[in-house]
């Protein structure tokens, strides 16, 4: 009788600690915030043109205000990317 009462325990201990676990990596994972339009857009041109997407170079910035933002190259991006779910 007291091995099964100490299986029985051990099988609790290990149930919640397994759930205990679980839980703490669920509050660990962190889900980044989807891109806004204007961000996949930057990206989108810093890709074609070859650019790092974290630069802060005036001129790729004017570049892309320039010759980027509204053009049908950025249209046709905009038309080939997957549907995002809200």
């Amino acid at each position: 009788m007291k091995d099964v009462i100490r299986l029985s325990l051990i099988g609790t201990a290990m149930c919640v600690l397994f759930a205990w676990a679980m839980l703490r990596t669920a509050d660990n994972s962190k889900v980044s915030a989807p891109l806004t339009s204007e961000e996949i857009s930057w990206v989108e041109f810093c890709k074609a043109r070859h650019y790092d997407p974290h630069t802060e170079d005036e001129e790729i910035i004017n570049e892309y205000l320039d010759t980027w933002v509204g053009s049908v190259e950025e249209e046709r991006v905009f038309n080939n990317l997957p549907a995002q779910e809200a």
